[in-house]
C-alpha cells in the first residue's frame, strides 16, 4: 500500500475551490500520517476531502490571505 492517498501536488492555483479542496485534503493526510494513521486502512480520500471541507470552503468564502498551508511536501 502507498504511504499516501493523494498525489503530491505540482501546479496549484489555490483561489479556485478545487485546487484549495485538495492542498487542504494533502495538508489534513499529512498531520494524519505525523499522527501514526495509515492510509487507506485509518482514512480514505473521501474523509480527507470531508475533513479539508470546512477549513477550505472558510477560506475560499472569507478570501483568508493570513491562513498558511503547504503546497509541497
Amino acid at each position: 500500500m502507498s504511504d499516501q492517498l493523494l498525489r503530491d501536488i505540482e501546479t496549484v492555483a489555490p483561489e479556485n475551490l478545487d485546487d484549495l479542496l485538495l492542498v487542504i485534503a494533502r495538508n489534513v493526510e499529512e498531520s494524519l500520517k505525523k499522527g501514526g494513521a495509515r492510509p487507506g486502512i485509518d482514512y480514505s480520500i473521501l474523509d480527507l476531502y470531508q475533513l479539508a471541507q470546512p477549513f477550505a470552503l472558510e477560506i475560499f468564502k472569507k478570501n483568508i490571505d493570513i491562513m498558511n498551508y503547504a503546497v509541497r511536501w
